[in-house]
């Protein structure tokens, strides 16, 4: 029944498969595959095509054959032979066969061994007017393409028997060539159809663990270039061009600019951004294990989640909707930039990171939200008062010498002592945007001064105070020491206080997280006080 059920699938198959059709003259041929030792080929891939069909480029595969059907659990198979000669090749696993059958010969193929399958790597002439080439086997779907300098390879081609290698042109599919191979198996073959053509050209070899990397893979792109397309793509680039069996790559001088230079092989990179002057003297580079980058992301209010890529590299992933992310396989020993952008293409952030080789640790956000080193920073900082009469004396930025860097220095004089109405604030936008900080752990910040002092995340604009749905989350009032700088702690669960200044812990974290637009600080009951470092944890935007 089961031999039956087999030739049946066959025979269906056999006439739905585009390449070769039985007819009128065709026979069923029956066989047994076999694979090392005698142990049968279960299930392995069949296809039967005529002994000169070729692929068309739209259905292109690295596959050597798409399977017309299946042998049995024992190796058994059975098909109608189509008239003519045609091409019989069977896969299983890391070995195949293959051989060229005629109408006229026994329907009964009788036992087949597969042997280890070969590779075969080179380089084809490109035809004027070409930027690449196509290469395939006669009778099998392999079809391949070339890079630009005519590099290919075919992979797991079948080993003791003659096969015919066709080339078509990129812009018409028009056969040009042709090349007739045998292959041993466990082969590795690199062939060069081409005329010297690197005498012009920037060589150079990959190498790691101090040995050359045969057919490694090289993309150069600009070093602050970003894919155009948003959608999830785990290859961190896409290859321009394979290096030869010793390694070495040859490429055309570069415009004058700086480009991300990234090599690629089973595990190992190399990448790094390098002048196009640096670029032509290169002479070895050396891949390092790769790494996995995962993090997250703070994402702008009301968005569920964003893109994250890598400046010159073309891998692209997605956030889930807190912002977490994962990068796989990415160069290690180098600087990266990562970007992070809307679905609408806007840009979110960047972010600096070197990993070291082997890494998948997390890497825990946060970020420096002012530190009054930069002018153009500070440009935003606002210092402000009450409505009861409150004063500011000064708000200036100075070089602290405690702190050996710039500080807010804030002066001011309140109405009347201990007025619950009377504070000054100072504080600023975050950057111009509503952000999600739903993931924020704490926010730590150094101060000194006379009175106290509190933290506070507000959703304030004009609209909303008028209607009455403005929104804050305060700290309660910390005392400062006017003699010494001291670093404060504030975690999210402590912002407890309303704009009603009512603690509920609860109501004042919750109904504010996923939309907030400002950081402030209201100081109270002294005459001064200084700030420095401002930092989020859990969050980065």
């Amino acid at each position: 029944m089961k031999r039956l059920a087999c030739i049946l699938s066959a025979f269906l198959l056999w006439n739905c498969s585009e390449p070769v059709a039985g007819g009128p003259g065709s026979e069923t041929t029956n066989g047994i595959a076999y694979v090392g030792e005698g142990r049968v080929a279960s299930y392995a891939r069949i296809a039967v095509r005529s002994a000169d069909f070729t692929s068309s480029v739209d259905s292109a595969t690295h596959e050597l054959v798409n399977a017309d059907f299946y042998a049995d659990s024992l190796g058994n198979f059975a098909f109608e032979a189509p008239e003519g000669e045609y091409r019989l090749t069977i896969v299983h696993g890391g070995s195949a066969y293959t051989g060229l059958y005629t109408t006229k010969g026994d329907t009964s193929i009788g036992s087949i061994n597969l042997e280890p399958t070969a590779n075969l790597g080179g380089v084809a002439e490109i035809p004027k007017k070409c930027e690449f080439v196509w290469v395939g086997v006669r009778g099998m779907d392999v079809l391949v393409r070339s890079d630009s300098m005519g590099r290919f390879q075919l992979s797991q081609l079948p080993s003791n028997d003659s096969l015919q290698l066709y080339f078509l042109r990129d812009d018409n599919e028009h056969v040009y060539d042709s090349l007739s191979i045998k292959l041993e198996p466990n082969e590795t073959e690199e062939i060069d159809l081409q005329p010297d053509t690197l005498k012009n050209k920037i060589k150079f070899v990959a190498v790691a663990d101090g040995k050359a990397v045969p057919f490694a893979s090289l993309a150069i792109r600009k070093s602050d270039a970003r894919i155009d397309s948003l959608r999830v793509n785990n290859v961190v680039v896409e290859t321009d061009v394979y290096a030869d069996k010793d390694g070495m790559f040859a490429i055309d001088s570069l415009k004058s600019g700086n480009y991300r230079v990234t090599v690629l092989h089973s595990g190992m990179a190399y990448s790094k951004v390098l002048s196009e002057k640096q670029i032509a003297k290169l002479d070895t580079v050396k891949l390092t294990e790769t790494s996995n980058y995962m993090s997250r992301v703070t994402l702008h209010a009301g968005d569920k989640y964003a893109w994250v890529g890598v400046y010159g590299l073309d891998v692209m992933t997605k956030t889930n909707a807190d912002g977490t992310f994962s990068l796989p396989m990415l160069p290690s020993a180098d600087s990266l930039e990562i970007y992070v952008v809307s679905q609408k293409k806007k840009l979110y952030v960047t972010k600096d990171v070197e990993l070291s080789k082997g890494t998948a640790d997390f890497d825990y956000p946060y970020v420096v939200m002012q530190n009054f080193e930069n002018v153009k920073d500070t440009a935003n900082w606002y210092f402000s008062m009450d409505s009861v009469g409150s004063r500011i004396f000064s708000k200036s930025f100075e070089t602290d010498n405690e702190r050996k860097s710039k500080v807010f220095h804030g002066k001011y004089n309140l109405v009347g002592t201990n007025n619950i109405y009377a504070w000054v604030l100072t504080g600023m936008m975050l950057r111009d945007e509503a952000w999600n900080l739903s993931s924020l752990d704490s926010i730590s910040f150094y101060a000194k001064g006379s009175g106290q002092i509190r933290v506070s995340l507000e959703n304030w604009d004009k609209e909303s105070e008028v209607a009455g749905l403005s929104l804050k989350a305060a700290s309660e009032w910390k005392d400062l020491n006017a003699q010494k700088w001291t670093r404060y702690v504030v975690k999210y669960d402590d912002l407890c206080y309303t704009a009603q200044d009512v603690s509920n812990c609860y109501i004042a974290w919750n109904t504010l997280k996923d939309d907030v637009r400002q950081l402030h600080f209201f100081v109270r009951n002294g005459t001064e006080f200084y700030l420095d470092d401002i930092t989020l944890y859990g969050v980065y935007f």
